[in-house]
């Protein structure tokens, strides 16, 4: 069943981009579809209008993970502002639940859908500041301590990158703090998806703080982990700063025994050959790139491992970064050539992403402390519909310039630069080399990295 049609249709296809959804299981969505239940009441402040008719609430709980928008649940509130429905989800996860009126959106949410669940909703409009409150729900009561503690920390770090407030003992302190609020959620809602995420989250977020608890952390989540691969990754990083590549290989590899075939082993083959790339043995990488495309042939992770041959022997650093042209949102033209001189952050993203949109805050704080220093931030979405790109950037200030990627992420400036996860950034010195690849979170050693590139002025500014 489709979603009816929205009158506004941009605002409509920028809200579906910008929730994402979870599931669980460590290869994503689980083969078993999730039922629960979800009522609630709306109303409207009397300054708006008395009639006290609450009828006409429109409630939508969609799926657009498969790029489709598909209706899981809907139903209309009556006069009293009254609605009950039954939702039923492909898999246990977290879904855009969206309430409108005569057409309009006047709210979207997350949902979270898992067997057996109830839940009870309210809101009355216009929310202002306020979010819908879903209540007698496990699993949503631990979403949203999740949720709330990401959105307290993300606050946090805003606060501490803002020029006159840099400290990074306080932001280790506050790193620390977030994790390990998070991590508890395991015995405050268990057996929840939410402190699931929160686990995983809590151990990724430790990547440099911490590294002995991150790998320490990290052993102790099941293997149905959600994002259990993002964990793994997070931990080999770990590990090698701890001990070395080879070790942080060993660890990948313990975790590999678990999944001899299938998605998860190619995953973590990956992580393997980037292991090798970061330690800059192309050989052995090239080996293990191999061994990738030979044992999953006919999946994604055989193009995935010819694209990281490709990067080896072309976008390493200390290599030349590759030259392109291209035209940014306000018609200039813009190459890389002309840049030299400078130092460039390229950022490939889309608007749906959540680790972008959580960075957001940070990146635009840290790239306005750079206006006046040899420095260019370029933008790069790779959202092939305009329509979403030009609704997400209205109203936003976003230093630097801005390009969207005819064909979106398998367009040729994407393909250039081998991204294949958002986002990706590339930060390229002054001669045009490359830096380093940055992919997933990256603006604290980013900052360190811009920091050594514009001899250390960038410190200076930021701590003055």
């Amino acid at each position: 069943m489709r979603t009816r049609a929205i009158k506004s249709m941009a605002f409509f296809c920028l809200t579906i981009a910008i929730f994402f959804s979870w599931a669980c299981g460590p290869g994503g969505k689980s083969a078993h579809r999730a039922h629960s239940h979800l009522d609630g009441q709306f109303s409207v402040r009397p300054e708006v209008d008395s009639t006290r008719d609450y009828g006409g609430f429109e409630v939508l709980v969609i799926d657009n993970s498969s790029g489709d928008v598909d209706t899981l649940a809907m139903a209309i509130t009556d006069s009293t502002g009254r609605f009950s429905m039954d939702v039923v989800a492909p898999y246990r996860g977290v879904f855009p639940l969206i309430v409108s009126r005569a057409g309009r959106v006047l709210a979207f949410d997350e949902l979270v859908v898992a067997e057996a669940d109830t839940g009870s909703v309210t809101g009355k409009f216009p929310l202002g500041k306020q979010r819908l409150l879903i209540r007698r729900s496990e699993e949503n009561g631990a979403w949203m301590a999740y949720r709330n503690s990401k959105i307290q920390y993300n606050q946090v770090l805003a606060r501490l990158v803002q020029p006159g407030n840099y400290n990074e003992n306080l932001i280790r302190r506050a790193t620390l703090q977030t994790s390990n609020m998070l991590w508890s959620l395991r015995g405050t809602y268990p057996n929840t998806l939410g402190a699931s995420v929160a686990a995983g989250e809590a151990v990724i977020m430790l990547g440099g703080w911490d590294d002995s608890l991150l790998v320490a952390r990290a052993k102790q989540l099941p293997l149905d982990q959600p994002n259990l691969v993002d964990v793994v990754r997070g931990a080999r990083r770990a590990e090698a700063r701890l001990h070395g590549e080879d070790a942080s290989i060993r660890l990948v590899r313990s975790y590999q025994k678990s999944f001899p075939e299938g998605e998860d082993w190619a995953a973590l083959q990956s992580e393997i050959v980037v292991a090798y790339i970061d330690s800059l043995d192309r050989g052995f990488a090239k080996d293990a790139a191999q061994e990738l495309s030979d044992r999953a042939p006919s999946s994604p992770w055989a193009h995935w491992a010819e694209r990281a041959l490709y990067e080896l022997d072309n976008l390493m650093p200390g290599m030349p970064a590759p030259g392109f042209v291209a035209t940014d949102l306000s018609g200039r033209s813009i190459s890389l050539d002309s840049l030299l001189g400078q130092v460039v952050v390229l950022q490939f993203f889309n608007p749906s992403n959540q680790t972008y949109l959580q960075e957001l805050g940070l990146r635009n704080k840290l790239f306005n402390a750079l206006k006046g220093y040899p420095f260019v931030p370029i933008d790069i979405s790779v959202e092939p519909d305009t329509v979403i790109d030009q609704a997400f950037y209205e109203g936003r200030k976003i230093p630097g310039r801005h390009i969207i990627s005819p064909g979106g992420i398998k367009g040729p400036l994407p393909r250039l630069f081998n991204v294949n996860l958002i986002p990706t950034q590339y930060l390229i010195d002054q001669d045009g080399k490359i830096v380093r690849k940055y992919v997933g979170r990256a603006m604290l050693p980013m900052q360190r990295d811009l920091a050594r590139l514009l001899n250390l002025r960038l410190k200076a500014t930021v701590a003055r």
